[in-house]
């Protein structure tokens, strides 16, 4: 795997708030001149400023082609701010919550109502939650194989999206 992963060092004059906000639009700026004809860049609000804050930027083409850019700032580092770059498609997250979501409702009330295959789940309440994450395991098996027959084609291409968003986030 490779990293996509960046460090900067942030500006300490001024008012840091400022300074992270300056440093995501610009960024928010660069994505948009650089892959803004071909896909969508679209980013959330700023959040608030606290303890630790994060910004999330968006490249998407189409559903099942994009990249995410995470700006991280923490004030127990006050002068690092990280940026990560991961894929990230619509059609991933939806297969992967759409599936991973009912899995655990099920295992959840099987494991509540003291159901097979949990019954043998000590409680109710503490069986509900075991049983949620115990069948969180095959819903996981089953959201790899979705993902692999589904995305399979779009491998390549997210793969240089990702790669081109760490470049352009390297060459701010």
């Amino acid at each position: 795997m490779e990293n996509n992963q960046i460090i900067r060092t942030l500006d300490t004059n001024g008012d840091k708030e400022t300074n992270l906000k300056n440093v995501a639009t610009t960024l928010m700026t660069k994505l948009k001149n650089q892959f803004g004809s071909t896909h969508t860049v679209s980013a959330g609000e700023f959040g608030v400023f606290d303890k630790d804050w994060t910004h999330e930027i968006k490249i998407r083409k189409g559903d099942k082609i994009g990249a995410e850019v995470t700006l991280k700032w923490e004030e127990t580092k006050p002068t690092v701010l990280t940026i990560d770059v991961d894929q990230s498609s619509k059609m991933g997250s939806m297969i992967t919550y759409g599936v991973l979501f009912p899995f655990a409702i099920v295992g959840a009330y099987l494991g509540y109502n003291d159901m097979a295959p949990l019954a043998f789940l000590p409680g109710q309440k503490i069986a509900g939650g075991l049983g949620g994450l115990i069948a969180l395991i095959p819903g996981l098996l089953v959201v790899y194989v979705l993902k692999s027959l589904l995305l399979k084609n779009e491998k390549e291409e997210n793969k240089q999206l990702v790669s081109d968003v760490v470049n352009a986030c390297k060459n701010e």
